[in-house]
């Protein structure tokens, strides 16, 4: 029955290529159209921003949807629908905001305060089941919104259609570099509730952004068309197009074939292509502020304690593994926190590589071949299966299971993943949007780490709340690190990885500013395009 299945799979992975390769895909340029086709990975998530992390939804409901403000490529953060950065009262907790004037949702409707006070209460309303509330629940009222005990966000106060405060419970050092990530994405009311849970699945996403989705599957593709009420003029595109392709390999043949203008480029295939004599041209390379690690569950029987976490540690060269498994597209890890965080402690060295020492650890803590399963995604998997040989020499046992990315994420938030390899990405240069998102113990669950050391919390919460005290703020992100990473080893840092992507010649404005590809300035030179 497997068998059947895989044969199955197969036949309808080629035939879907047979059908991708047969239409031409943006070829024809006799229309002297912009059209321009972006390959990646389905998110598998749908497009709500309140509801996922998932930097590939991003990547596509960017094109529709603004915020107040936003992080550009050049990682620096910039008003979008506010007519600037908001006033900050004496005290620190209340933040009064501006609207632009005459701005409109795609659909028509006017955005006004209303509409941003529904998108941050609908954020809090349990019901919504929001994966991002922890970075705006400091708002007077959120928690009680959450806890089921008010249906309205007090913390908000309308002053008129294009005036509005926010009150914070305590004062929160990132709260406006908060308002730019997505997931602060504002929504129009009445389109949002007409939709209901079908809110970001087909085209059932309404934004101020430069595009509309005038087509969504949500299995194989997305098209978009110019937002005719888009307060910024005209998109440079006349179309644009996102295509799923879930293979890699798949993904740069279509490339190759000139089905698709630009898409990543996985490490895993780089040495590849770095050698190809036309791509190897287009490739373009960048150093985000991420960090890859193997993430482990460390309430689980065979992960819990600190010792054998070490031992895994001990057992990984990573120099070694940057060289070869990597082609030379990351650093060995020295911290979780990434070199462009504050908080990085720049005089850690690279984390020790001892395999004697890891059999020694496994000996003291009373256990013989430490058995756990990592289950990863299908770009991970070599990743993977490098470090299931680094630790089979100290006599530990990972096994690796590839899965479809959309289970792997259902998995993930369940809790119910023994380990995987992830790379945890900042998507702005600061040490609680890398660190309290991913091992604060609220959150730690739903990253199935279940971390949770009261010590490492009380640093976090501390920071968090230091605003005029740069310095101090950054001393208590390196204690932090240092005790998640150096003294509980409840992660296990592997490299600070680089990211590419191929685009072809005449695709202007290609850029990857940290993790996420913005589309929405990209522009197409016609003349290049079709001279080639």
């Amino acid at each position: 029955m497997k068998l059947l299945k895989k044969s199955l799979s197969v036949l309808v992975a080629v035939a879907t290529l047979i059908t991708l390769v047969g239409c031409g895909g943006n070829k024809d340029t006799s229309t002297g159209e912009k059209v321009f086709v972006f390959g990646q990975s389905n998110p598998k998530v749908g497009l709500d921003m309140q509801t996922n992390t998932n930097a590939g939804a991003s990547s596509v409901a960017d094109n529709v949807l603004e915020g107040l403000y936003r992080w550009n490529d050049d990682n620096k953060e910039e008003p979008v629908l506010a007519t600037d950065f908001p006033e900050v009262s004496e005290d620190g907790l209340t933040y009064t905001f501006e609207l632009k004037s005459g701005v409109k949702f795609s659909n028509g409707a006017d955005l006004t305060s209303a509409d941003v006070k529904y998108t941050f209460e609908r954020m809090f309303k349990p019901e919504t089941g929001c994966a991002n509330t922890y970075m705006y629940e400091m708002i007077v009222g959120a928690k009680d919104m959450l806890n089921g005990k008010a249906s309205e966000l007090k913390g908000f106060k309308i002053i008129d259609d294009l005036h509005f405060t926010i009150t914070l419970e305590y004062k929160f050092a990132p709260f406006i570099a908060n308002l730019g990530m997505d997931y602060g994405s504002i929504y129009p009311r009445e389109a949002c509730e007409a939709a209901g849970k079908d809110w970001g699945k087909g085209t059932n996403l309404i934004g101020t952004g430069p595009y509309v989705i005038v087509e969504n599957d949500d299995l194989t593709k997305v098209v978009f068309e110019p937002n005719k009420n888009w307060h910024n003029g005209t998109p440079n595109l006349d179309r644009l197009e996102i295509r799923y392709f879930d293979d890699s390999n798949t993904k740069m043949m279509e490339y190759e074939q000139g089905n698709i203008d630009m898409c990543d480029l996985s490490t895993t295939l780089l040495d590849q292509y770095q050698n190809h004599e036309t791509i190897k041209n287009e490739i373009t390379q960048i150093t985000p502020l991420g960090t890859y690690f193997l993430s482990l569950k460390v309430n689980d029987p065979a992960l819990n304690n600190p010792k054998v976490r070490e031992a895994i540690s001990l057992a990984i060269n990573r120099d070694e593994f940057c060289k070869t498994v990597l082609n030379g597209a990351g650093e060995p890890a020295s911290s979780f926190l990434n070199p462009g965080v504050p908080g990085h402690d720049e005089k850690l060295e690279t984390y020790e590589y001892n395999v004697e020492k890891a059999k020694s650890l496994l000996k003291e803590a009373g256990v013989t071949n430490p058995t756990f399963t990592a289950e990863v995604r299908s770009g991970d998997e070599k990743i993977a299966t490098a470090l299931q040989a680094y630790l089979k020499e100290a006599g530990i046992t990972m096994n690796v299971e590839t899965i479809d990315s959309g289970l792997w994420a259902e998995k993930r938030s369940a809790g119910n993943l023994q380990a995987t390899v992830i790379g945890w990405f900042p998507l702005y240069a600061d040490a609680d949007n890398q660190m309290y998102t991913y091992y604060f113990s609220e959150n730690a669950a739903g990253k199935s780490v279940f971390y949770n050391n009261p010590e490492f919390d009380k640093l976090m919460t501390e920071a968090r709340q230091t605003v005029d005290d740069d310095a101090k703020r950054v001393e208590l992100y390196k204690q932090a690190d240092y005790i998640l990473s150096r003294q509980d080893y409840a992660t296990i840092p592997l490299y600070y990885g680089k990211l590419q992507f191929v685009s072809k010649p005449y695709v202007k404005n290609a850029k990857l500013g940290n993790l996420i590809y913005h589309l929405y300035d990209i522009d197409i030179d016609l003349d290049a395009k079709n001279a080639k």
